[in-house]
């Protein structure tokens, strides 16, 4: 992404401030992305991975920055929308020089971004970083088992809604079998479903068939699998233009972040009769654990969590009764949040 592209990102996508980071005796290069800052601080995970270019994850860093906005006003949450980006291999040998550069730089913000865990980090890397910046969350647990709760939650309305039955007997494909993937798989066979599950580690998919009782399936057959429930948890872009049009389940719904290569697939699944839950409402139980982490309060965690449910149902529903796709949907429920958070606060600028 070169500067233009990157100025005109900002204006059109209304970003409030992107930071590109380099650090020449570490090798670092990194981004921070903060989209909105309306209803609180921005909250989002510190994702270390290796991009074919800088501009490719400066484009991944604002795609998930964006949703982070949405993901906490749908989920009720004072917290604005963020992501940073290592673009650096999580196996480099100078992985703690890499994440003590770009802690520095999220310090610099003076809390206008709160790190959390993400895709190629740790509760571990978090306590590094915590020890160079004032707030940050992510450093007394891993949240990807109340992300994989949200993910079920959201996967058991959609199903009630649209077909009035459970989870049990259900053909569900687990495309991903990370932290999370392993939590859903877990909770969908606790559910009674039959869980089929691909990983390109091999390891990952032996502990889900020896613990869970999962199928194997090969990585390149798991999207188009012939199932009920399609739960993509890898990276994002698993839906694009050409699966749009050929995958098989009947439920698209997944913890992947920017699920969808493109928002304007949501029409492509909607036509086709496929039930999609935004990936930014199914997956926001990490984003309420972190929040809870920060204000050290659980009380209402579960709670909130099982409410991911509830916040699909609503999704769902508007959209059956407008005709829109459910992306359309959410961004517009999320998005009136925002302006009467504004509308509230006439000392903010209006952008």
């Amino acid at each position: 992404m070169n500067s233009p592209t990157l100025t005109t990102a900002m204006t059109d996508r209304d970003f409030e401030q992107v930071v590109l980071c380099r650090d020449p005796g570490t090798g670092l290069q990194s981004v921070i992305a903060v989209h909105d800052t309306t209803l609180g601080p921005s909250l989002g995970g510190v994702r270390m991975r290796s991009y074919p270019t800088f501009g490719d994850a400066v484009a991944d860093a604002l795609n998930l920055a964006q949703a982070m906005t949405y993901k906490a006003a749908l989920a009720g949450m004072e917290r604005g929308g963020g992501k940073s980006v290592i673009n650096a291999d999580p196996a480099a040998a100078n992985r703690r020089d890499l994440l003590v550069a770009h802690a520095r730089y999220i310090e610099a913000l003076g809390g206008r971004y709160i790190p959390a865990v993400d895709m190629g980090t740790t509760v571990e890397d978090l306590e590094l970083i915590g020890r160079h910046v004032t707030t940050v969350s992510s450093q007394r647990r891993d949240p990807s088992e109340m992300t994989a709760r949200g993910v079920v939650a959201a996967i058991r309305a959609a199903v009630a809604l649209h077909d009035g039955v459970t989870l049990a007997g259900a053909r569900v494909a687990v495309q991903g079998l990370g932290h999370v993937g392993q939590h859903v798989a877990r909770l969908l066979t606790e559910a009674g479903a039959h869980v089929l599950a691909a990983d390109v580690d091999p390891g990952r998919v032996r502990t889900a068939c020896q613990r869970y009782g999962a199928t194997a399936t090969p990585v390149g057959d798991i999207v188009g699998a012939d199932v009920d429930v399609l739960v993509p948890c890898a990276a994002g872009g698993v839906i694009d233009a050409e699966t749009a049009t050929t995958v098989k389940a009947r439920y698209v719904i997944g913890a992947a972040n920017n699920l969808l290569a493109d928002n304007a697939l949501a029409v492509t699944l909607s036509q086709r009769g496929i039930v999609h839950v935004p990936d930014f409402v199914a997956n926001a139980g990490g984003l309420i654990a972190c929040d809870a982490e920060l204000r050290e309060d659980d009380s209402a965690l579960l709670t909130k969590v099982d409410g991911i449910g509830r916040t699909s149902e609503a999704v769902l529903g508007r959209a059956a009764e407008t005709g829109k796709d459910t992306v359309t949907v959410a961004i517009q429920l999320a998005t009136a949040r925002l302006e009467r958070a504004r509308a509230q606060r006439p000392w903010f600028t209006t952008r």
